[in-house]
Order: structure tokens, then C-alpha cells, then sequence
């Protein structure tokens, strides 16, 4: 077999997530997992509960808070799909989470995505339903009002699969693949077959792009919360699954077409994009 041909991968866990990392060539997979494993720490420092960057800019009540690169690329990102998705992408529905998970729904307590400690019951004035357009970004300084709780997990992962895929392949000149949680990335030169990717039951193959699946329940951002409703969408399956020219569009479609239930598909239809459906068990 030729260098060139040669795929090899690694797989490990990150707070619960699955993340894999697929290379051709001669790049090895151990330095591979290294620039994910940077970027999944820096999603770390972010986003911890209590003490990370988000958590102090929802501790600002509404004031304008300078924050980082990262966090500004993440909002933006996020932002960007709420904008595109007509409001179905919603960041601003931490709230609904919580709640959700509080009552024992489908939606876990993730303090990864929301960022600050918040008691069950204990709402006060924090807003159950989404509302991104008030969230301010200007340069370096985001605001976001004491009402609203952001949560990035939903476009998060996406974006950074792809920011690693897109850096490991310009650094080998080889193919890769990325994936971390349900949010998958491609970058550089196809394998021959395209890339295997687990969907449902069954297995499709990447000739570039990404793919994301969006559920009613995930650890990893891809527990949907209806941000009009503050509730779990109304889907007749199970989870759908979107594959588009990059990972943050792949999910930022999922997502939407998760919420719009049963006119879901017919609305991908059209979206420059391939679509599965995960049918509910029996």
C-alpha cells in the first residue's frame, strides 16, 4: 500500500463525548489527536462552570465584557446560525436546558455549554425561551442580558472539528477526519471509498464536508430545545442527521430541521445538502 493511501485513526473520550481522529499519509494519528486535544482544553477553559470566560460574562449581568479569540469565534459562529436558521439555531435557550433536566427530561445538566452553576427551581427572571438577537458582539466586547443563558455546545464542537481538520491537513498535506461527539469534520485529500461514518444502524461515506446529527438528547450540544417553546421538539424519530459542505452548516441544518418536526425534511429539501433519518425504537 502506498503512503499516500494509508488510514489510520485513534479514538478516545472527552467529558463524555466519543472524539475521533482519522489521518492519511504520514501523519500519525497520536500528533493528530494532539491539536484536538488543545482545542477541546481551550473549550475547557472557556466554557468551566463558575470560572471560565462565559461564566464571567453571564456574571456581568448585561455589562460588556472583553473576552478572548475563542469565545468571540464561538459566539460568532453561533450567532451567525441562529441568523441563518431564521431562529431555530438558537444559543440563548441555557435556561430550557436546565429546566428540561431539572425535571427529569431528556436534556442533561451540562455545565460545559452554560457555563455558570445554576439550582433547579431557582429561575428568578432568567428567560425560558430564546432570543439571540439581544446578545451584543462588538470587536472583543459580548454582552449577554441577565435574562438569557447561553449555551455554544450546538455549533461548538462543529466548529472546532472543522477548525482541527482544516489545520491538521494543511500541516500534512494529508486527509482527515475529526469527529467529536455527534459533529464531524473532513479536511484534504479523500481516502478511496470516502469517509465511514456511523449514521443510525447503518454507515454512510463522506466524500468531503461534515456531517452532524441532532437529537432530542446528547451530552454534546445536540439535545434540541424548541427556542420558541422552551420545550423538547415535536419530532416523529428519533434523530436526524445532515451532511453539507462544512460541519458548523451540517449542524446548524440538523438542528433547525429537528425543530421544525415533521416539516423537517421537506425543508432541508433544497439546502444543498444530504439528510437520515434515525427512526424512534419500537
Amino acid at each position: 500500500m502506498d503512503t499516500a493511501d494509508r488510514v489510520r485513526e485513534t479514538r478516545w473520550s472527552h467529558r463524555g463525548r466519543p472524539v475521533r481522529v482519522v489521518v492519511t499519509g504520514a501523519t500519525r494519528p497520536t500528533t493528530a489527536r494532539r491539536v484536538v486535544d488543545g482545542a477541546l482544553a481551550a473549550l475547557d477553559r472557556v466554557t468551566a462552570p463558575g470560572r471560565g470566560e462565559l461564566a464571567r460574562v453571564h456574571r456581568a449581568a448585561g455589562r460588556p465584557v472583553a473576552v478572548g479569540p475563542l469565545l468571540r469565534d464561538l459566539v460568532t459562529v453561533a450567532l451567525d446560525a441562529a441568523r441563518a436558521s431564521d431562529g431555530d439555531c438558537d444559543p440563548t435557550i441555557g435556561a430550557a436546558r436546565i429546566r428540561l433536566a431539572a425535571r427529569g427530561g431528556p436534556l442533561p445538566v451540562d455545565g460545559l455549554d452554560v457555563g455558570v452553576p445554576v439550582v433547579a427551581g431557582q429561575w428568578g427572571s432568567v428567560s425560558l425561551a430564546g432570543d439571540w438577537r439581544s446578545v451584543s458582539l462588538r470587536g472583543d466586547r459580548l454582552a449577554v442580558p441577565p435574562t438569557l443563558l447561553l449555551v455554544l455546545g450546538g455549533t461548538a464542537s462543529a466548529y472546532l472539528a472543522q477548525r482541527c481538520a482544516v489545520r491538521i491537513a494543511e500541516c500534512s498535506a494529508g486527509g482527515v477526519l475529526v469527529a467529536i461527539g455527534s459533529r464531524v469534520a473532513t479536511a484534504g485529500p479523500v481516502p478511496s471509498g470516502g469517509w465511514p461514518v456511523s449514521v443510525g444502524a447503518g454507515t454512510v461515506r463522506l466524500t468531503g464536508g461534515g456531517l452532524a446529527t441532532a437529537s432530542t438528547r446528547g451530552a454534546d450540544g445536540s439535545g434540541v430545545v424548541n427556542p420558541r417553546t422552551g420545550g423538547t421538539p415535536v419530532a416523529p424519530w428519533a434523530a436526524l442527521t445532515v451532511a453539507a459542505p462544512d460541519a458548523v452548516r451540517a449542524a446548524t441544518l440538523a438542528i433547525s430541521a429537528l425543530v421544525r418536526g415533521a416539516d423537517g425534511p421537506r425543508w432541508l429539501t433544497g439546502q444543498d445538502c444530504a439528510w437520515w433519518i434515525t427512526p424512534r425504537p419500537r
